[in-house]
Protein backbone atom coordinates (compact mmCIF):
# COMPACT_ATOMS: atom_id res chain seq x y z
CA UNK A 1 0.00 0.00 0.00
CA UNK A 2 1.53 3.77 -0.98
CA UNK A 3 2.05 6.02 1.96
CA UNK A 4 0.47 9.58 2.03
CA UNK A 5 1.64 12.70 3.43
CA UNK A 6 0.73 16.85 3.30
CA UNK A 7 1.42 18.21 0.18
CA UNK A 8 0.06 20.65 -2.34
CA UNK A 9 2.51 23.37 -5.02
CA UNK A 10 1.99 27.14 -5.97
CA UNK A 11 2.51 28.72 -8.98
CA UNK A 12 0.94 32.34 -8.29
CA UNK A 13 2.24 35.72 -9.52
CA UNK A 14 2.28 37.50 -6.31
CA UNK A 15 2.38 41.51 -5.85
CA UNK A 16 2.27 42.98 -2.33
CA UNK A 17 2.91 47.02 -2.25
CA UNK A 18 4.81 47.64 0.45
CA UNK A 19 3.41 50.36 2.84
CA UNK A 20 5.24 53.74 3.37
CA UNK A 21 7.07 54.80 6.16
CA UNK A 22 7.03 50.85 7.74
CA UNK A 23 9.77 49.68 9.18
CA UNK A 24 11.25 46.29 9.41
CA UNK A 25 12.26 45.48 13.48
CA UNK A 26 9.78 43.90 15.01
CA UNK A 27 9.28 43.84 19.08
CA UNK A 28 6.65 42.59 21.67
CA UNK A 29 3.57 43.88 21.78
CA UNK A 30 1.49 44.97 24.16
CA UNK A 31 -0.76 42.39 26.46
CA UNK A 32 -4.59 42.65 26.44
CA UNK A 33 -5.93 42.50 30.14
CA UNK A 34 -9.81 42.16 31.58
CA UNK A 35 -10.62 44.49 34.69
CA UNK A 36 -13.26 43.84 36.85
CA UNK A 37 -16.40 45.28 35.69
CA UNK A 38 -16.12 43.98 32.50
CA UNK A 39 -14.16 46.99 31.45
CA UNK A 40 -10.81 46.33 28.66
CA UNK A 41 -7.92 47.90 28.54
CA UNK A 42 -4.23 47.34 27.48
CA UNK A 43 -1.47 48.51 29.15
CA UNK A 44 1.92 49.52 26.79
CA UNK A 45 5.00 51.07 26.47
CA UNK A 46 6.03 50.76 23.11
CA UNK A 47 2.89 52.29 21.57
CA UNK A 48 2.91 55.39 20.62
CA UNK A 49 1.10 58.15 23.12
CA UNK A 50 -1.17 57.06 25.63
CA UNK A 51 -3.26 53.55 25.57
CA UNK A 52 -6.34 53.36 23.77
CA UNK A 53 -8.81 51.41 26.02
CA UNK A 54 -9.93 48.51 24.56
CA UNK A 55 -7.31 48.21 21.78
CA UNK A 56 -4.13 46.45 21.71
CA UNK A 57 -0.88 48.22 20.17
CA UNK A 58 0.17 46.06 17.02
CA UNK A 59 4.18 47.37 16.64
CA UNK A 60 6.23 47.54 13.62
CA UNK A 61 7.15 44.43 12.14
CA UNK A 62 7.37 41.92 9.59
CA UNK A 63 4.44 39.57 8.95
CA UNK A 64 4.98 36.18 6.85
CA UNK A 65 1.77 36.72 5.02
CA UNK A 66 -0.30 33.64 3.67
CA UNK A 67 1.38 30.53 4.50
CA UNK A 68 4.13 28.18 2.34
CA UNK A 69 3.71 26.23 -0.42
CA UNK A 70 4.29 23.37 1.87
CA UNK A 71 2.06 24.26 4.64
CA UNK A 72 -1.09 22.69 5.36
CA UNK A 73 -4.00 22.82 4.68
CA UNK A 74 -3.65 25.68 2.51
CA UNK A 75 -5.69 27.52 -0.48
CA UNK A 76 -3.32 28.66 -3.30
CA UNK A 77 -5.43 30.38 -4.69
CA UNK A 78 -6.63 32.48 -1.54
CA UNK A 79 -3.23 32.86 0.02
CA UNK A 80 0.28 34.41 -0.34
CA UNK A 81 3.41 31.78 -0.43
CA UNK A 82 4.42 33.04 2.87
CA UNK A 83 6.04 36.45 1.61
CA UNK A 84 7.78 38.65 4.23
CA UNK A 85 5.79 42.33 4.16
CA UNK A 86 6.46 44.75 6.64
CA UNK A 87 3.81 47.24 8.33
CA UNK A 88 4.16 50.17 10.40
CA UNK A 89 2.56 49.88 13.91
CA UNK A 90 -1.31 50.20 14.81
CA UNK A 91 -3.99 49.65 17.18
CA UNK A 92 -6.65 47.00 16.92
CA UNK A 93 -9.98 46.14 19.21
CA UNK A 94 -9.17 43.42 21.76
CA UNK A 95 -12.67 41.86 20.74
CA UNK A 96 -15.05 42.24 18.20
CA UNK A 97 -17.61 45.40 18.09
CA UNK A 98 -18.81 46.56 20.42
CA UNK A 99 -15.45 45.09 21.62
CA UNK A 100 -17.05 44.42 25.56
CA UNK A 101 -16.67 41.62 27.74
CA UNK A 102 -19.91 39.83 28.05
CA UNK A 103 -21.19 41.42 24.28
CA UNK A 104 -22.96 39.55 21.97
CA UNK A 105 -20.55 40.19 18.88
CA UNK A 106 -22.76 42.69 16.05
CA UNK A 107 -23.52 40.88 13.10
CA UNK A 108 -25.47 41.47 10.32
CA UNK A 109 -23.82 44.79 9.40
CA UNK A 110 -22.46 45.48 5.62
CA UNK A 111 -18.93 46.70 5.49
CA UNK A 112 -19.69 50.34 4.90
CA UNK A 113 -22.63 50.11 8.29
CA UNK A 114 -19.30 48.46 10.01
CA UNK A 115 -16.79 51.48 8.66
CA UNK A 116 -19.03 54.20 9.79
CA UNK A 117 -19.27 52.44 13.54
CA UNK A 118 -15.58 52.85 13.63
CA UNK A 119 -15.22 56.13 12.43
CA UNK A 120 -17.91 57.20 14.91
CA UNK A 121 -15.35 55.92 17.74
CA UNK A 122 -12.66 57.81 15.71
CA UNK A 123 -11.17 54.76 14.27
CA UNK A 124 -11.34 52.17 11.07
CA UNK A 125 -11.66 49.19 9.46
CA UNK A 126 -8.69 47.47 9.88
CA UNK A 127 -7.21 45.89 6.39
CA UNK A 128 -6.64 42.34 5.35
CA UNK A 129 -3.39 42.46 6.07
CA UNK A 130 -3.32 44.58 9.40
CA UNK A 131 -6.34 42.09 10.65
CA UNK A 132 -3.34 38.93 9.78
CA UNK A 133 -0.58 40.40 11.46
CA UNK A 134 -2.76 40.87 15.00
CA UNK A 135 -3.32 37.28 14.80
CA UNK A 136 -0.12 35.54 14.18
CA UNK A 137 1.54 37.74 16.74
CA UNK A 138 5.17 38.62 16.95
CA UNK A 139 5.94 34.95 15.69
CA UNK A 140 3.62 34.87 12.75
CA UNK A 141 2.01 31.46 14.52
CA UNK A 142 -0.34 29.66 11.85
CA UNK A 143 -3.04 30.05 14.51
CA UNK A 144 -3.15 32.71 16.95
CA UNK A 145 -2.17 30.09 19.78
CA UNK A 146 0.14 28.21 18.05
CA UNK A 147 1.17 25.81 15.18
CA UNK A 148 -0.94 22.85 15.75
CA UNK A 149 -4.47 22.75 15.43
CA UNK A 150 -6.22 22.82 18.70
CA UNK A 151 -10.46 22.97 18.13
CA UNK A 152 -10.65 23.41 21.81
CA UNK A 153 -8.81 26.44 22.23
CA UNK A 154 -11.11 29.37 19.98
CA UNK A 155 -13.92 26.58 19.81
CA UNK A 156 -13.23 25.92 16.52
CA UNK A 157 -15.28 23.64 14.09
CA UNK A 158 -18.64 25.29 14.82
CA UNK A 159 -20.73 27.00 11.83
CA UNK A 160 -19.92 30.67 12.09
CA UNK A 161 -23.62 31.82 12.72
CA UNK A 162 -24.18 29.61 15.69
CA UNK A 163 -20.95 30.91 17.12
CA UNK A 164 -21.57 34.36 16.57
CA UNK A 165 -24.02 34.12 19.17
CA UNK A 166 -21.48 33.63 22.29
CA UNK A 167 -21.09 36.56 23.99
CA UNK A 168 -17.32 37.91 23.91
CA UNK A 169 -14.64 36.89 26.33
CA UNK A 170 -15.80 33.76 26.94
CA UNK A 171 -12.68 32.18 25.17
CA UNK A 172 -9.65 33.52 27.31
CA UNK A 173 -7.36 30.91 26.34
CA UNK A 174 -7.95 32.26 22.31
CA UNK A 175 -5.76 35.60 21.86
CA UNK A 176 -2.79 35.79 19.64
CA UNK A 177 1.21 36.33 20.98
CA UNK A 178 -0.21 40.39 21.06
CA UNK A 179 -3.09 39.66 23.46
CA UNK A 180 -5.87 40.02 20.59
CA UNK A 181 -9.02 37.83 21.88
CA UNK A 182 -11.01 35.74 19.69
CA UNK A 183 -10.20 36.80 16.35
CA UNK A 184 -11.49 32.71 15.41
CA UNK A 185 -14.47 31.30 17.20
CA UNK A 186 -17.30 33.39 16.69
CA UNK A 187 -18.64 35.74 13.69
CA UNK A 188 -16.31 36.55 11.13
CA UNK A 189 -14.97 40.52 10.53
CA UNK A 190 -14.89 42.83 7.94
CA UNK A 191 -11.56 44.49 6.46
CA UNK A 192 -11.44 46.91 3.76
CA UNK A 193 -9.79 45.33 1.78
CA UNK A 194 -10.90 44.15 -1.86
CA UNK A 195 -10.80 40.46 -2.80
CA UNK A 196 -7.74 40.81 -5.56
CA UNK A 197 -7.48 37.45 -6.15
CA UNK A 198 -8.04 35.83 -9.85
CA UNK A 199 -8.53 37.58 -13.36
CA UNK A 200 -9.18 40.57 -13.92
CA UNK A 201 -13.11 40.42 -13.89
CA UNK A 202 -12.57 38.65 -10.84
CA UNK A 203 -10.73 41.68 -9.28
CA UNK A 204 -13.35 44.10 -10.96
CA UNK A 205 -16.33 42.62 -9.24
CA UNK A 206 -15.14 44.56 -5.88
CA UNK A 207 -15.86 41.76 -3.43
CA UNK A 208 -14.77 42.56 -0.17
CA UNK A 209 -12.87 40.51 2.44
CA UNK A 210 -13.53 39.06 5.57
CA UNK A 211 -11.12 37.58 8.02
CA UNK A 212 -11.51 35.33 11.17
CA UNK A 213 -14.79 33.86 12.39
CA UNK A 214 -15.66 29.81 12.64
CA UNK A 215 -16.80 27.06 10.28
CA UNK A 216 -16.74 23.32 10.55
CA UNK A 217 -13.89 22.84 8.75
CA UNK A 218 -11.90 24.40 11.70
CA UNK A 219 -8.33 23.12 10.47
CA UNK A 220 -8.75 25.25 7.54
CA UNK A 221 -10.58 28.63 8.10
CA UNK A 222 -9.60 29.10 11.72
CA UNK A 223 -5.81 29.69 10.43
CA UNK A 224 -4.77 33.26 10.36
CA UNK A 225 -4.08 33.26 7.22
CA UNK A 226 -7.49 32.12 5.34
CA UNK A 227 -9.73 34.33 3.90
CA UNK A 228 -13.37 35.01 2.75
CA UNK A 229 -14.71 37.01 -0.36
CA UNK A 230 -17.82 38.95 0.20
CA UNK A 231 -19.71 41.40 -1.93
CA UNK A 232 -19.63 44.71 0.48
CA UNK A 233 -23.06 45.00 0.46
CA UNK A 234 -23.90 42.41 1.97
CA UNK A 235 -25.45 40.83 5.39
CA UNK A 236 -25.08 37.80 7.60
CA UNK A 237 -25.40 36.59 11.11
CA UNK A 238 -22.14 35.21 10.08
CA UNK A 239 -20.42 38.44 9.85
CA UNK A 240 -19.36 41.17 12.50
CA UNK A 241 -16.33 43.16 13.02
CA UNK A 242 -13.64 44.62 14.77
CA UNK A 243 -11.76 48.30 14.18
CA UNK A 244 -8.27 49.05 13.75
CA UNK A 245 -7.05 52.79 14.89
CA UNK A 246 -3.58 54.66 13.39
CA UNK A 247 -2.58 55.47 10.08
CA UNK A 248 -3.56 52.47 7.33
CA UNK A 249 -1.07 50.27 6.42
CA UNK A 250 -1.06 50.65 2.28
CA UNK A 251 0.30 46.94 1.81
CA UNK A 252 -2.41 44.96 -0.06
CA UNK A 253 -2.70 41.19 -1.44
CA UNK A 254 -2.52 40.88 -5.43
CA UNK A 255 -2.74 37.15 -6.42
CA UNK A 256 -2.83 35.94 -9.91
CA UNK A 257 -4.39 32.47 -9.98
CA UNK A 258 -3.87 29.90 -12.82
CA UNK A 259 -5.19 27.29 -13.91
CA UNK A 260 -4.90 24.62 -16.51
CA UNK A 261 -5.66 20.78 -17.86
CA UNK A 262 -6.45 19.26 -14.73
CA UNK A 263 -4.89 15.66 -16.10
CA UNK A 264 -2.70 15.15 -18.57
CA UNK A 265 -0.35 12.42 -19.44
CA UNK A 266 3.71 13.54 -20.57
CA UNK A 267 4.51 12.58 -23.84
CA UNK A 268 8.20 13.10 -23.65
CA UNK A 269 9.29 12.93 -19.29
CA UNK A 270 12.46 15.18 -18.82
CA UNK A 271 13.52 13.84 -16.00
CA UNK A 272 13.87 10.59 -13.74
CA UNK A 273 10.92 9.47 -11.06
CA UNK A 274 11.83 10.19 -7.65
CA UNK A 275 13.44 7.56 -5.53
CA UNK A 276 10.75 4.56 -5.37
CA UNK A 277 10.29 2.81 -1.70
CA UNK A 278 8.84 -0.28 -3.79
CA UNK A 279 11.64 -0.58 -5.75
CA UNK A 280 14.13 -0.48 -2.95
CA UNK A 281 14.92 3.25 -3.51
CA UNK A 282 15.51 2.66 -6.80
CA UNK A 283 14.51 5.75 -9.39
CA UNK A 284 13.24 5.03 -13.09
CA UNK A 285 15.40 6.76 -15.71
CA UNK A 286 13.65 8.31 -18.76
CA UNK A 287 12.05 5.72 -21.00
CA UNK A 288 15.23 5.33 -23.47
CA UNK A 289 17.31 5.18 -19.83
CA UNK A 290 19.22 2.29 -19.40
CA UNK A 291 18.43 -0.51 -16.95
CA UNK A 292 17.92 -1.51 -14.04
CA UNK A 293 14.52 0.78 -14.23
CA UNK A 294 12.87 2.92 -16.75
CA UNK A 295 10.41 5.69 -16.68
CA UNK A 296 7.04 3.66 -18.26
CA UNK A 297 4.23 6.18 -17.45
CA UNK A 298 4.43 10.08 -16.19
CA UNK A 299 1.58 12.73 -15.93
CA UNK A 300 0.52 16.22 -15.12
CA UNK A 301 -2.05 16.49 -12.42
CA UNK A 302 -3.89 20.10 -11.69
CA UNK A 303 -6.28 19.17 -8.41
CA UNK A 304 -6.70 22.75 -7.85
CA UNK A 305 -5.99 26.17 -9.02
CA UNK A 306 -2.17 27.50 -8.64
CA UNK A 307 -1.28 23.70 -7.80
CA UNK A 308 1.02 21.11 -10.29
CA UNK A 309 2.00 18.03 -9.46
CA UNK A 310 3.93 15.22 -10.97
CA UNK A 311 3.35 12.26 -11.18
CA UNK A 312 5.73 9.09 -12.87
CA UNK A 313 6.50 5.47 -12.10
CA UNK A 314 7.97 2.46 -13.47
CA UNK A 315 8.80 -1.10 -12.91
CA UNK A 316 12.03 -2.82 -12.10
CA UNK A 317 12.76 -6.16 -13.50
CA UNK A 318 11.18 -8.36 -15.62
CA UNK A 319 7.75 -10.75 -15.61
CA UNK A 320 6.80 -12.87 -13.71
CA UNK A 321 9.00 -10.83 -11.24
CA UNK A 322 8.61 -7.20 -11.96
CA UNK A 323 7.87 -4.38 -9.22
CA UNK A 324 6.41 -1.43 -10.49
CA UNK A 325 5.79 1.77 -8.25
CA UNK A 326 4.44 5.46 -8.99
CA UNK A 327 5.37 9.01 -6.97
CA UNK A 328 3.32 11.98 -6.63
CA UNK A 329 5.89 15.30 -6.20
CA UNK A 330 6.17 18.78 -6.71
CA UNK A 331 9.02 20.68 -7.38
CA UNK A 332 10.35 23.21 -4.19
CA UNK A 333 12.51 25.25 -6.31
CA UNK A 334 15.39 23.01 -7.61
CA UNK A 335 14.08 20.53 -5.22
CA UNK A 336 11.53 17.50 -5.92
CA UNK A 337 9.65 16.97 -2.79
CA UNK A 338 7.69 13.17 -2.59
CA UNK A 339 3.59 13.74 -1.48
CA UNK A 340 2.60 9.91 -1.92
CA UNK A 341 3.93 6.49 -3.00
CA UNK A 342 1.78 3.63 -4.25
CA UNK A 343 3.21 0.37 -4.69
CA UNK A 344 1.35 -0.73 -8.03
CA UNK A 345 2.53 -4.56 -7.64
CA UNK A 346 3.19 -6.58 -11.11
CA UNK A 347 1.27 -3.87 -13.19
CA UNK A 348 2.74 -1.20 -15.15
CA UNK A 349 1.63 2.28 -13.43
CA UNK A 350 -1.53 3.25 -14.95
CA UNK A 351 -3.63 6.40 -13.53
CA UNK A 352 -6.86 8.03 -14.77
CA UNK A 353 -9.26 11.09 -13.02
CA UNK A 354 -12.05 9.68 -11.33
CA UNK A 355 -15.01 11.35 -13.81
CA UNK A 356 -16.64 14.84 -12.40
CA UNK A 357 -13.43 15.01 -9.40
CA UNK A 358 -10.43 16.93 -10.63
CA UNK A 359 -9.18 16.23 -6.51
CA UNK A 360 -9.39 12.87 -6.99
CA UNK A 361 -7.49 10.44 -9.47
CA UNK A 362 -7.50 6.66 -9.18
CA UNK A 363 -4.42 4.11 -9.90
CA UNK A 364 -4.31 0.47 -10.62
CA UNK A 365 -1.89 -2.62 -9.65
CA UNK A 366 -2.05 -5.98 -9.57
CA UNK A 367 -0.80 -8.74 -7.32
CA UNK A 368 -0.59 -12.52 -7.42
CA UNK A 369 -4.73 -12.33 -6.36
CA UNK A 370 -5.56 -10.06 -9.17
CA UNK A 371 -6.19 -6.53 -10.15
CA UNK A 372 -6.48 -3.39 -7.44
CA UNK A 373 -7.18 0.03 -7.09
CA UNK A 374 -5.90 3.10 -4.96
CA UNK A 375 -7.38 6.48 -5.19
CA UNK A 376 -5.03 9.72 -4.58
CA UNK A 377 -7.03 12.31 -3.10
CA UNK A 378 -5.82 15.79 -2.39
CA UNK A 379 -7.28 18.17 -0.06
CA UNK A 380 -6.43 21.57 1.02
CA UNK A 381 -2.84 20.59 0.36
CA UNK A 382 -2.91 17.00 1.96
CA UNK A 383 -2.28 14.26 -0.79
CA UNK A 384 -3.90 10.79 1.03
CA UNK A 385 -3.46 7.15 -0.53
CA UNK A 386 -6.46 5.42 0.26
CA UNK A 387 -7.91 1.89 -0.33
CA UNK A 388 -10.70 1.32 -2.85
CA UNK A 389 -12.77 -1.53 -1.72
Amino acid sequence: MGTGRWGGAALATVLVVAPGGAGCGRSLGAQGNREEGGVVSVSSTTAPGAPRTGMVWIPTGVLRAGSGVDEVPREADAELPGVEVPLGGFYIDLLPWPDEVGAIPTTNVSREEAARLCDGKGKRLCSELEWERACKGPDNARYEYGATFDPHVCNAGVAADTAARHPSGERTACHSGFGVQEMHGGAREWTDSTWSRGTAAQREAGLGVTRGGNDVAGELATRCAFARPAPPGSRSPATGFRCCAGPRNDAEVALAVTTGQPFEKTVHPARSSPPLDALGGQSCGPPLAPAPCSLSRAWTWRPAPNVELSLAGGCLGRDPNARCAMAVSRMMGEREEILAQVDTGREIPEVVLVEGMDRRIRVRGADIHGQYFREIVFTYGRVDVREVH
